[in-house]
This record gives structure tokens, C-alpha cells and sequence, in this order.
């Protein structure tokens, strides 16, 4: 606890006064330096801790992403298509076909002459 006496400057001379203000201000210089260093540890370990704290979010992150995408690839990959299939059956379902079939062989036939395969007769 601080020394809360008062004291009677009057009594002190000139140079005493000058050592004594010199004295406190050298206080005031030492104690602002001090405050700054700590500050600057504070800062250090701060972002050291939250360097720590991110690196092991982002690891988090990382494994949760993984586990989303394994649970998608194996629950949902065979009830959704992705979306080029998706497209496809669209476009299948609005197309409207002019083809009839009613022998199948002879159908058979010209594709494989559209395709370039030989047919058997």
C-alpha cells in the first residue's frame, strides 16, 4: 500500500525539488514501458492461443466435412442422382418420340446399320 502521508514540499530546495520531480517522471517513463511490455506479451500470447484455437477449428471443420460427405455418399447417392442425371431425365420425360415399334427385329436391324455393325440375317 502506497505511503498516503502528506509531506511539506516547502521545506525542500530548489535541487531537491528537481531530483524529486526528475525521480517521478523517470517512475512514469519506467512504469509506461512496463505497461507496453506486457501489453505486448499479452497480445503474444493471445494470438498464440487463438492461433492454437484456429488451427484446431479448422481441423474440426475438416473431419466434419468428411463425415458430410461420406454421409451423402452413402446414404443419399443412390436416391439422388447428381444433377447432369437429374437433367437428363427431365429432358426424357418432355420429349415426345415419334417411334414405333412393332417389329422389334427390323428395328433392330436399322440401328445397327445406323451404327455400323453388321446384321445377321
Amino acid at each position: 500500500m502506497p505511503n498516503t502521508t502528506n509531506k511539506d514540499y516547502t521545506k525542500y530546495s530548489q535541487r531537491q525539488l528537481f531530483s524529486l520531480m526528475h525521480k517521478k517522471e523517470q517512475e512514469i517513463e519506467k512504469l509506461k514501458r512496463d505497461r507496453a511490455y506486457l501489453e505486448k506479451k499479452m497480445v503474444k500470447e493471445l494470438e498464440k492461443k487463438d492461433k492454437g484455437f484456429t488451427i484446431k477449428l479448422e481441423e474440426l471443420n475438416k473431419i466434419l466435412q468428411e463425415i458430410n460427405k461420406r454421409a451423402n455418399d452413402c446414404c443419399f447417392g443412390h436416391e439422388i442422382p447428381n444433377i447432369q442425371t437429374q437433367q437428363a431425365m427431365r429432358d426424357a420425360d418432355k420429349k415426345e418420340t415419334d417411334l414405333f415399334v412393332e417389329d422389334f427385329s427390323s428395328y433392330s436391324n436399322e440401328r445397327k446399320k445406323a451404327l455400323g455393325v453388321e446384321a445377321q440375317s
